[in-house]
């Protein structure tokens, strides 16, 4: 039981050392990852319908 303890209160030393980030730097870093997932989305989605069209007009 002394282990289990020890761990935790390291864990507990180790998450206040954390530098967390401001809710500013949380939502900015949040609408980057948003907007940039859905720009890969939108990218993927027009090579497929790109790849889609000349695999229909090769097999046709």
């Amino acid at each position: 039981m002394e282990k289990l303890t020890n761990f935790f209160d390291s864990v507990v030393k180790e998450f206040k050392k954390v530098s967390w980030p401001t809710q500013k730097e949380l939502i900015d870093n949040t609408i980057i990852v948003v907007v940039f997932s859905i720009i890969l989305s939108v990218f993927i989605f027009g090579i497929d319908q790109v790849y889609s069209t000349v695999l229909e007009a090769i097999y046709k």
